[in-house]
């Protein structure tokens, strides 16, 4: 069936043959009332994009007809030319089987991976759906996570679930005792905790080579313990477990992300070479000059922060919700002060996107573009984070993150300009992955 013109019809086609062969697939012309092809640099009015195989073949301007495109008899027409369209966002920080919703603190131990894989689903379609194309799930150190989420990744690849591109980090890693321990009692914390532990740089590296065996796209590290701990630490891994953590994943071609909270753990890793920071909301003059310089990318999750705390006093049954808990104790602290990510831009190291859904309700990945504006971006800024920023963090700048010829056709269409109100981009009206449409308002 050959659609001269995009229709309902026509979507339903796309969205479910998202596995035929890339050979049979056609051309698809998109028109654009306005494009922002490069986050950073000036949008520019009636253009037109190609796209081949999944990827950007041209940019021309003005509105190309599908004969002048050279697309063939056929040729789909998506029209946008009433719309503001621009790259598909990245988003570094999910954790696609878990909710944010009431009694997630017990179903580490009434789920197992199948749960897990549909639940995942679910949030794959609700984060494709906000405009997200690409997410990084940085684990939740359980084991059935895992096997849920390595699934799902199959399942979008195959064409048999809808979802962004699915970059997995695996289990955490982490030192004895430091990853969202003593929640439970040692009965069911032996059956149910942490996968992802390692003691000493021989055992660290021999982990790190597992959950890369395992598919890990990246290493998530964590270097304080997780913020869900009862009991933080200012450094819970050796630097040399550090460097064996580090160095190993980078021989085997792999980013790490340094997960943590406090000064001298976050340098430790900073000095260790690790390439994002995630969380850190403690860090001091030192952890900002070493960022700076190493050139790496701060990844904070601001509005997770604020979403935590006010989830919390409205009841729920994690251990945060106890009115003497130190993990909400600890999250009130953050919030006390400016977030130190305000310090960090200011002071000229880059930013990365994280929403960390999961605390954030899935679908709402794009709350931290306000966040990153009230610390002193502009909307172009934020657009930046999300997109090219990320992209160039996570070493996929030559496939994503931008509207140019060659890379991966991810695009999404908001109805007026966020350049002009960031909140536009709370409501996509267009998206695209790999060439494939799976939204169209």
């Amino acid at each position: 069936m050959a659609c001269a013109r995009f229709s309902l019809a026509c979507l339903s086609i796309w969205v479910f043959s998202a596995s035929v062969a890339q050979s049979i697939r056609p051309v698809i012309v998109i028109r654009a009332g306005t494009l922002l092809a490069v986050p950073g640099q000036p949008p520019r009015v009636r253009q037109t994009l190609i796209i081949r195989d999944g990827r950007i073949a041209d940019v021309r301007d003005g509105f190309v007809s599908l004969e002048d495109a050279g697309a063939g008899a056929r040729a789909q027409l998506v029209d946008l030319s009433s719309q503001f369209v621009l790259p598909g966002m990245i988003d570094l920080h999910v954790h696609l089987t878990t909710e944010a919703e009431e009694g997630e603190a017990l179903r580490v131990v009434t789920r197992d991976a199948a749960d897990l894989a549909l639940v995942g689903l679910r949030h794959a379609r609700e984060t494709l759906n906000a405009g997200f194309t690409t997410v990084l799930d940085l684990g939740t150190a359980r084991q059935a996570h895992n096997e849920a989420v390595y699934a799902l990744r199959r399942a979008i690849e195959g064409g048999l679930a809808i979802g962004p591109r699915l970059l997995i980090a695996g289990s955490p890693i982490s030192a004895t005792g430091s990853s969202r321990t003593g929640h439970f009692s040692d009965a069911v914390q032996a059956i149910v905790g942490p996968d992802g532990t390692c003691d000493g740089p021989e055992n660290c590296s021999r982990v790190v080579r597992q959950q890369v065996a395992n598919g890990a796209d990246a290493i998530n590290l964590y270097i304080t313990g997780s913020i869900g701990d009862l009991r933080l630490v200012e450094q819970a891994m050796t630097d040399s477990e550090m460097r064996a953590v580090i160095a190993t994943a980078h021989a085997l071609g792999r980013k790490v992300i340094a997960d943590g909270h406090f000064a001298q753990g976050i340098n430790a890793a900073l000095r260790s070479g690790a390439d994002i920071i995630d969380t850190a909301p403690w860090p001091d003059s030192e952890s900002i000059r070493l960022m700076r310089r190493n050139g790496v990318f701060l990844e904070p999750h601001m509005h997770a922060f604020v979403v935590a705390v006010g989830e919390m006093r409205s009841g729920s049954t994690t251990v945060a919700d106890q009115p003497d808990s130190p993990i909400l104790a600890r999250l009130r602290s953050v919030l006390s002060r400016p977030f130190s990510a305000q310090r960090a831009y200011e002071s000229g190291v880059r930013l990365a996107y994280g929403s960390d859904a999961g605390i954030v309700r899935h679908g709402d990945n794009a709350g931290d573009l306000l966040q990153l504006m009230r610390i002193g971006l502009s909307p172009m800024q934020a657009i930046e984070v999300a997109t090219l920023n990320s992209a160039e963090a996570i070493g996929l700048r030559r496939e994503i993150g931008s509207l140019e010829v060659g890379k991966r056709a991810d695009i999404i269409a908001t109805e007026r300009s966020p350049l002009d109100d960031i909140a536009e981009l709370n409501s996509v009206t267009f998206v695209m992955r790999d060439g494939h449409v799976f939204k169209m308002h």
